[in-house]
C-alpha cells in the first residue's frame, strides 16, 4: 500500500511534468506562429517588365559583371537609379554605366533615351514634369547637372543643359568636401522654380535644399532641427524623417519657410530592437501629392536576417492607412531602386539573377490589418 507521503510526492511530480509539458507546448506554438509570421504568405509578385542586362540593343540596360569582382566601386554598372511619373505612363531608368536616362513606358516599351551631355559618372536623378526638366548628381562631384528636354511624336531630345558647381552657391563655397548620393525634388507642383533636397555624406552637415531657377541655384538651406538624413515632400515645401527609439519611432516634418516642426508617433510595431521577429530597420522613400509619407520596414530575427519588407503608408496626421509587401534587396549594385510615384503607388527596380534581367515592379498599398 502506498503511504499518503509517497502519493502525495508522486501528485506532486505528476503536476510539475504535466505543467512543464504545457509551458513546452506553449512555448512551441508561439515558435511556431512566430516562424509561420515571418514566413507569412508566398510573396511572388508579377514584375510589370523587364528588360535584359547588356549592350546589343539600346533597350538594353546596365553592363553584364561579375560584382563580386568589381574593383571600382565608384561606378554602377547596373541602372543607379529609377524614379517615375505614372501620370505620363513613364519609368525613368538612369543607367549610369551608359551616361543615360532611359524612358520606358509601364508595359516595358523604350519611349526614349537621352545620352547625357555631361562627364561625371550619374548616380541620381529627379524629374519635374512641369518643366520637363531632369536634373543629375554624380559620384563624387560637388555639381548638379540640369537637362531640359523636348518631346515629340518622333523623338526626345536635350533642348538646353547645364552643370552647375556647388561651390559657386553662397554659404556652400568654403566647404572642403560636398559628396552628394540622392537627390530629391520639393513641392513639384511649383510652376515658378524647382526647389530640391540633397542628401550629402562625408560633409560637415547631412541635408542640403537648394533652388533652381533662371539658370542658377540659389537659396542653400543646411541647418535643420532633424539630425538624421531626410527626404523630401512633394506636397508641400517640407522635408521629412524618422526619429526611432527603444519606446517609440516619430515621423517628423520641418516646413522649410518657418522651420516649423509637427511629429506623431508611429504604430508600436515599428519600435526596432524587440525580441524575436520584429522590425529591424526603418527608413522614409516618399511622399505623395496627397501629403502622404511612406515608410520601408525590414522584418526580421536580426538585423542580418531579414524576412520580410513593408512599405507603410500614413497620412499628414501619422495615421495608418495601410501598407503593402517588397522585396527587401535589389540583388545589385545600386543606389535608388524603390521610389514612390505621385500617385501613391510604389515602384521597386531589381536585378533577377537566374535569367540576368532587371525587372520593374509596381505595388499598391492595399493591406490595411
Amino acid at each position: 500500500m502506498i503511504s499518503k507521503n509517497a502519493k502525495k510526492e508522486f501528485n506532486l511530480k505528476f503536476y510539475a511534468v504535466t505543467v512543464f509539458i504545457v509551458l513546452l507546448a506553449v512555448v512551441m506554438i508561439c515558435a511556431s506562429f512566430e516562424i509561420s509570421r515571418a514566413a507569412g504568405a508566398a510573396f511572388n509578385p508579377k514584375p510589370l517588365f523587364e528588360v535584359e542586362i547588356g549592350d546589343k540593343s539600346p533597350r538594353m540596360l546596365g553592363e553584364d559583371t561579375d560584382e563580386s569582382k568589381i574593383i571600382n566601386y565608384d561606378k554602377f554598372y547596373y541602372p543607379a537609379a529609377m524614379i517615375t511619373c505614372e501620370q505620363e505612363n513613364k519609368i525613368f531608368v538612369l543607367d549610369s554605366i551608359k551616361n543615360r536616362i532611359c524612358a520606358f513606358s509601364l508595359d516595358g516599351k523604350l519611349v526614349y533615351e537621352l545620352k547625357l551631355p555631361f562627364g561625371h559618372h550619374p548616380i541620381d536623378i529627379a524629374y519635374f514634369k512641369e518643366f520637363k526638366r531632369f536634373l543629375i548628381i554624380f559620384q563624387q562631384a560637388a555639381a548638379v547637372g540640369v537637362a531640359d528636354i523636348k518631346e515629340n511624336a518622333s523623338s526626345t531630345v536635350i533642348t538646353a543643359h547645364k552643370l552647375l558647381s556647388l561651390k559657386e552657391v553662397k554659404s556652400l563655397e568654403k566647404i572642403e568636401e560636398i559628396n552628394i548620393q540622392n537627390i530629391w525634388p520639393c513641392n513639384v507642383l511649383d510652376k515658378d522654380k524647382n526647389t530640391f533636397l540633397l542628401n550629402a555624406f562625408f560633409s560637415s552637415f547631412k541635408n542640403i535644399v537648394l533652388t533652381y531657377d533662371n539658370g542658377l541655384l540659389s537659396g542653400a538651406k543646411t541647418e535643420f532641427k532633424t539630425k538624421d538624413y531626410a527626404l523630401a515632400s512633394v506636397s508641400d515645401a517640407s522635408i521629412m524623417s524618422l526619429a526611432t527609439g527603444t519606446r517609440e519611432t516619430r515621423l517628423i516634418r520641418e516646413k522649410l519657410a518657418t522651420e516649423e516642426t509637427d511629429w506623431h508617433v508611429l504604430l508600436k510595431e515599428l519600435t526596432p530592437g524587440k525580441s524575436g521577429f520584429s522590425c529591424r530597420n526603418l527608413r522614409i522613400i516618399g511622399g505623395d501629392s496627397a501629403g502622404n509619407s511612406y515608410v520601408e520596414a525590414h522584418y526580421g530575427f536580426g538585423e542580418d536576417q531579414i524576412q520580410k519588407t513593408y512599405v507603410y503608408k500614413f497620412n499628414s496626421n501619422g495615421r495608418f492607412k495601410g501598407r503593402t509587401e517588397i522585396f527587401h534587396s535589389p540583388s545589385m549594385l545600386t543606389n535608388h531602386f524603390v521610389t514612390v510615384d505621385l500617385s501613391g503607388s510604389v515602384f521597386y527596380m531589381k536585378k533577377n539573377e537566374k535569367n540576368s534581367k532587371i525587372q520593374f515592379y509596381k505595388f499598391v498599398i492595399d493591406e490595411l490589418n
